[in-house]
This record gives structure tokens, C-alpha cells and sequence, in this order.
């Protein structure tokens, strides 16, 4: 998220907004000043027949309750609304907007019947919620459709006076466990559960308890306990969704990084704060061992700007052959394959995360990616396609094109790099080649024949460089560039690059992809050559 001195201001306004909330007439709020910045929020609601007088307050409450989810988030919010038995009511899945079919909903339909005894399916309902499952397959009448998105505050409000009982109406270890791999699922997806246990009966609260309170300690939530009459609830829902608590952990994309948003400081593929390790030992970084288990160590940097304590979160990591632009999907990955990931509890001052990499994949020259993923601590901007314009715009996103390349005196060493297209429409791009240390010697590319091809369709400009084989050219290693190669969207070149250095030492060449001058991606190649 922002540094500090980007958003002190939100934290000063909360008593003038929240008394604007207060006074709101009954119907839906306009817009407001924005405190909490962009909210999904879904409610997932135990609606049997022992629920009735939770439900009956619920119905007393909504409307304060999203009057305030659209002041706080300034209009910018999706409602999600599920129900559930022992099957699951989705009626109203994550959209934008649409603060008065659920307050509608709640207030003139929701009503407390059936259930045919405890347990519920609520493990089963934050399966549908937090992973947004379709209903094909599930006791489930529509799809919980709308992406929870990078750039909200996340929350699940579940309220409950059953234990979990999956859709058999049993209650096992397994439903406990499921409890817990749902509070996981939603560490991991920056979702914080928040949850109301309602004691309409006290014979199973030694069960219950615990693993409500689960759902909001593992994800950075709150636990409340209602009256056994439902008393509370509403008041207990307001009191989640106005905790707008803020926490600014980042990655540095430079040395000179301090974490502003967006990063006005260029390069944005060379992270000091990425690298790869033989073990859980600090190193110099190297590059991975093909066929080992690695270990990926990145650096989180936490000044706890806002003094709540250590930062709740999940570090994931990713990889890709070395690339200029690359392409980001939050469902798939797109261009990147997952490396693995860890929850993290990230003091003031900050920690080094240790991710495992586990049996290396040849041929051992990749880019990092490494994306903190918290419920506090959402990306300001949103994510789209663009890498290079995602980690430039985002202090929670680093990214680590450095590879290391050995080779002795007059012996060819290769590396590998791939031009991409993560714009979303045809773009002519230019490959770079700058000499930090220029290599003593020889460096060629391999163009191969489509992207020779495509290069003289586009005019065949080109700046230090001469053609040396069919498909090949030799760079001046100070300087050169190939201009103009047209790259549609989503298309992806394999390039080989050859350094023959003539003479011992340790170089540092960076090969840089340009569209109209903006960086998209490159990679730093660190050739270090002995005579034997």
C-alpha cells in the first residue's frame, strides 16, 4: 500500500466520517470521501429456523451497515450475500454497486426457517465465498461469480450459532479441518473473516468457539460473541466493517526504493530484495541448483506506520524464463508459474521470507516474482496484464530479473531471453543492449526465424549490431539496439544470447525491452569468465 505520508490524512478523518455515517438517513448513502479505500465485502449468513433473532436484528441493522460499507469505500464497493442450511443460497454475488438489492434482500426477504438440526454448511458456504465457486457439482442454486479484487479491503462477515457440518449434516474432525483450510485459503487470498457466533444454545460453544475465533485470528478478523437472542449482531457487523486498520509492508524494485506508489525511480525488474539461495543460510545469491531444493529469500520492509502491530499476510512467489514484458493474470498466473508461497506475520522493522523451491526445473535461468498478498494491506492500484506496470505501481509487487552466467575464456556461455507483449494491443518494441560492464569479447543473439521475420517486416532498424548467421547478429556490447519489432498481444519470442568473453573476469549487461521508450522488462546478465 501507499507510504505513510500518503495516507495520514485517512486516519485523521475517521471521527468526521464516521459521525456523517451516523446521521445518514435510512435509505442508501451517496458516495462519500472514501476512508477505507476500494471494500468487497460478502455476508455469509446461518438463515435456519434458531437464527431468528440474530435475523431480525440483521434486518434492523442493513441499512446502517451498507450506508457505511459505501461512505467508507467512497461508492467504490462490491456486496456479496450467501445463505446457508445444509446447502448454500448465493443471492447476490461480488458486484459493483449493488448496496440496495442487498439491503432490499435482507430487509424484505431473509427470513429464519427449517435447517432440520445442527450442524450447517458453513465450512462449506466460505468455500463457495472465498474461493468463488461455481454451483455445478454443489448443493448450491447460482454461482458465486465477481472477482474479489487486488486493490480492496477484503472482508467475509460469517454469522453463525452452528458448528461446521460440511453438506452431510455431520459434524467431524473433517469438518475442523475443512473450518481451518477455509481460514487458510482466505489468508492466502488477502480475505479477512470476520465472524458472530450467536449462543442460541450453549450446548455446543466449546466446539463453536474456537473455530470461529480461528477464522478471524488466521486472517486478521475479529471474533464477537452476540447475545443468545441475536442482540449485537448488527452492531458487531458495523464495528468489522468500519476497522479500516492499515499496515504498508513492501518490497524494494531499487536500493533507492522507500515504498511510494507509484515508483518514480526507473528499473523496476531488478529487486536487491530478491534472491536465490542452496539453503535457509543468507547468501550472495546464486542461481538455482536444477533438480535441488532452493530457497527463495525475500525481504519485506515494515515500518508499522500506523502502530497496529505486526503485518498479517502472505508472501507468494512466481517464475518465468528470463523475459522482457510478461503477462499477469490473477486467476492463472499468466506468464508466471507459482514457486510457493507462505504466510507471514511480519514484525515492525520487517523479516526475510523463506519460500522453498522445490526440485528446480532445468535449465535453471529464471525471473522472480514476488507478490505480498494481506488483508490490511491490498494493492493500491489494481492489477492488470502488465508486470512491469503493476510492480512500478504497486509497493507490495518486486520483481528479479538477475541471472548469472559462467563460462571460462574464449568458451561461448548462453543465456536466454524472451520478448513478450503485456500491453493488450500491437506494439513495436525495441531490444535494448547496455554495457553496465560491457563483456570483453563477443555477445550474439539468436533471433530465431519468426521474430527475424517480424523484425524485417518492421523495417529491419537497428543500432550496433551486425548480422553474423542466417538468424543471428553480433552486438556491440557498449550499446545496441534492434528497433521496431512488432510483437501482438500475448505473443511470446524465445531469443538465445551467446557471450564469449576474451578475457577473465565479471561483467554486467543488461538487455532491456522498450515501447515508445517505457521500460516493459529486462534482464540483468552477470557473465563471469576464468581462464580454466
Amino acid at each position: 500500500m501507499r507510504p505513510p505520508h500518503r495516507r495520514g490524512a485517512l486516519l485523521a478523518a475517521v471521527a468526521l466520517a464516521l459521525t456523517a455515517v451516523q446521521a445518514a438517513p435510512a435509505a442508501v448513502a451517496a458516495p462519500a470521501a472514501s476512508r477505507c479505500g476500494p471494500l468487497d465485502v460478502a455476508f455469509v449468513l446461518d438463515d435456519t429456523g434458531s437464527m431468528g433473532g440474530a435475523i431480525a436484528n440483521l434486518k434492523t441493522g442493513i441499512t446502517s451497515i451498507v450506508n457505511d460499507v459505501v461512505a467508507a469505500s467512497g461508492g467504490d464497493y462490491r456486496l456479496g450475500l450467501v445463505t446457508f442450511k445444509d446447502n448454500i443460497g448465493v443471492h447476490a454475488p461480488l458486484t459493483a454497486g449493488n448496496a440496495a438489492q442487498v439491503t432490499n434482500y435482507v430487509t424484505n426477504v431473509l427470513a429464519a426457517a427449517g435447517g432440520g438440526g445442527e450442524p450447517e454448511a458453513s465450512d462449506e458456504a466460505l468455500n463457495t465465498v472465498v474461493n468463488n465457486l461455481a454451483a455445478a457439482g454443489r448443493p448450491q442454486n447460482a454461482d458465486f461469480g465477481g472477482a474479489w479484487r487486488s486493490n480492496a479491503t477484503k472482508v467475509v462477515v460469517l454469522v453463525t450459532d452452528a458448528r461446521p457440518g460440511g453438506f452431510d449434516d455431520a459434524h467431524t474432525a473433517a469438518d475442523v479441518a475443512n473450518a481451518s483450510t477455509r481460514a487458510n485459503q482466505a489468508l492466502a487470498r488477502g480475505v479477512k473473516i470476520s465472524s458472530v457466533y450467536v449462543p442460541t444454545s450453549t450446548a455446543y460453544s466449546a466446539a463453536i468457539t474456537p473455530i470461529m475465533q480461528n477464522y478471524a485470528t488466521t486472517t486478521g478478523g475479529v471474533f464477537t460473541q452476540a447475545a443468545a437472542d441475536g442482540s449485537g449482531t448488527a452492531a458487531a457487523i458495523q464495528r468489522f466493517l468500519r476497522d479500516c486498520k492499515r499496515t504498508d509492508v513492501f518490497v524494494r524494485d531499487q536500493t533507492t526504493d522507500t515504498g511510494a506508489e507509484p515508483n518514480p525511480n526507473g528499473t523496476v525488474w531488478n529487486s536487491p530484495d530478491i534472491k536465490v539461495c542452496p539453503g535457509l543460510a543468507d547468501c550472495a545469491g546464486i542461481q538455482p541448483v536444477v533438480g535441488a531444493t532452493n530457497y527463495v529469500h525475500v525481504r519485506l520492509h515494515y515500518a508499522d506506520p500506523y502502530g497496529v502491530g505486526p503485518a498479517l499476510g502472505t508472501l507468494k512467489v512466481y517464475r518465468t524464463p528470463p523475459s522482457g514484458s510478461t503477462t499477469w493474470d490473477d486467476a492463472t498466473g499468466g506468464d508466471w508459474v507459482p514457486v510457493g508461497e507462505q504466510a507471514v506475520s511480519v514484525p515492525a522493522g520487517g523479516t526475510v521470507v523463506k519460500v522453498p523451491w522445490v526440485n528446480v526445473p532445468g535449465p535453471g535461468h529464471f525471473c522472480l516474482l514476488a507478490r505480498w498478498v494481506s488483508a490490511t494491506d491490498p494493492m493500491t492500484f489494481a492489477e492488470g496484464p502488465n508486470t512491469a506496470l503493476n510492480t512500478k505501481n504497486n509497493n507490495n509487487i518486486a520483481w528479479r530479473n538477475f541471472q548469472t552466467v559462467r563460462g571460462r575464456v574464449l568458451e561461448p556461455v548462453r543465456s536466454w531471453f524472451t520478448l513478450g507483449n503485456a500491453t493488450g494491443q500491437p506494439v513495436k518494441t525495441d531490444l535494448v543492449l547496455t554495457g553496465e560492464k560491457p563483456v570483453a569479447g563477443e555477445v550474439v543473439i539468436d533471433l530465431g526465424p519468426r521474430l527475424l521475420e517480424r523484425w524485417r517486416e518492421s523495417g529491419g532498424r537497428a543500432e550496433g549490431v551486425k548480422q553474423v548467421g542466417e538468424t543471428s547478429f553480433r552486438l556491440d556490447p557498449k550499446r545496441s539496439a534492434l528497433l521496431g519489432l512488432r510483437v501482438e498481444p500475448g505473443e511470446r519470442f524465445a531469443t538465445e544470447l551467446t557471450f564469449t568473453p576474451e578475457q577473465p573476469g565479471e561483467y554486467l549487461t543488461n538487455l532491456v525491452q522498450l515501447v515508445d521508450g517505457e521500460d516493459q522488462g529486462g534482464v540483468a546478465y552477470q557473465v563471469v569468465t576464468d581462464r580454466e
